[in-house]
């Protein structure tokens, strides 16, 4: 049978043809899935640590309002699996109230990197690094562990 002109004939695709598609999607999917995994467990890395230096902002406001007295070593907050624990007491209060006015619920507020849920990150008093107790201290935070 002769096709008139501009006409095609109707054929699909052969199982040969489909099986080296699927083929070559299959080693794409192989190559570029590690590297997306990568990229959203940096990216949710930085969320983890963008929310901690939030945590750590606040609490050097509450601090250096010059409202509180805290003593060297005090734990002020920590931020982990369980959401954000701030310390008891009129200088947790103040800064609950500061970290609910940034976050919202602060037991919803969990780390999302695969890394930081198994780490704590707590901000701390360290005494004035110069020695002098009548000096300012310093208001530190940090992750435990080590990063990978």
């Amino acid at each position: 049978m002769e096709l008139a002109r501009g006409e095609k004939k109707n054929e699909g695709f052969s199982l040969m043809e489909l099986a080296v598609v699927i083929a070559i999607m299959a080693i794409l999917v192989g190559v570029l899935a590690p590297a997306y995994l990568r990229y959203v467990e940096k990216a949710r890395r930085q969320i983890d640590d963008s929310a901690a230096g939030e945590i750590l902002h606040a609490a050097e406001n509450v601090v250096f309002s010059g409202s509180f007295q805290l003593d060297n070593g005090d734990v002020l907050v920590t931020f982990d699996a369980s959401g954000i624990n701030v310390m008891q007491g009129d200088v947790g209060n103040a800064l609950k109230w500061s970290l609910e006015q940034d976050f919202g619920d602060l037991s919803e507020i969990v780390p999302r990197s695969k890394l930081r849920k198994t780490q704590v990150y707590s901000v701390q008093i360290q005494a004035d690094p110069n020695g002098s107790s009548t000096g300012t201290p310093k208001i530190v935070g940090s992750w435990s562990g080590t990063d990978d």
